[in-house]
């Protein structure tokens, strides 16, 4: 087993993530002089705005939170004749996660048929949850609720809206209960740490290498 320092404000300790997939959707259209274009031209950027606006509006990462999963546009690129759109796929159950990749197909398969021109989707894996290797090695993540009762702390089981580097190593094998750094405001203009909680972070670690 391991543990990362990894997570967020002082007392959090976190044993599920996000399961993560990213959708590379690709657009090819049938280019032709725009002022010729009817009836047959297809535009690769016309379709990819289009895909996009057929995925749940109300799914995003800025409409989400808890454990609402949610399609994230990352990028987009291209020009009349091809066209990329990379998506990234949250959600923390795997049938939500089935049902997510399904969605892009479809909204693909509609463009498609809609707008003419060709669209193939590639999902990749890139982590998947924790919580069921955490379920299955409890001993693990008992050690660091005691540890973080020692150093004075009532942990609470907030789940990662993310991943760490432990759930890949859970999905290893080695079950990685996520431990707080007392950052704030993670990947944004006003990221800030507290130096109080990263010494209570420091006394957790502590308090693991000591107990027995």
């Amino acid at each position: 087993y391991a543990y990362t320092v990894d997570g967020g404000t002082m007392g959090e300790l976190e044993t599920e993530c996000f399961n993560a997939y990213k959708s590379t959707v690709s657009f090819t259209g049938k280019p032709k002089h725009t002022g010729t274009a009817r009836p047959d031209m297809v535009n690769a950027v016309t379709m990819a705005c289009t895909f996009l606006s057929y995925l749940p509006k109300n799914e995003v990462p800025e409409a989400t939170d808890g454990r609402q999963g949610f399609y994230a546009p990352m990028s987009i690129e291209g020009s009349m004749e091809d066209a990329k759109v990379v998506l990234f796929l949250r959600d923390f159950s795997q049938e939500g996660m089935e049902e997510r990749k399904r969605t892009v197909e479809m909204a693909a398969s509609l463009v498609e048929r809609s707008c003419g021109g060709h669209v193939s989707v590639e999902h990749t894996l890139q982590y998947k949850n924790m919580h069921d290797v955490m379920q299955k090695n409890p001993a693990v993540v008992e050690r660091l609720v005691k540890a973080y009762r020692n150093c004075g702390m009532e942990p609470v089981f907030p789940p990662i809206r993310g991943g760490t580097d432990g759930s890949r190593l859970s999905e290893m094998g080695i079950p990685t209960p996520n431990i707080f750094t007392g950052g704030h405001n993670f990947h944004s203009r006003y990221e800030w740490a507290s130096l109080e909680q990263m010494v209570k972070a420091t006394e957790v670690l502590v308090e693991l290498a000591s107990n027995k």
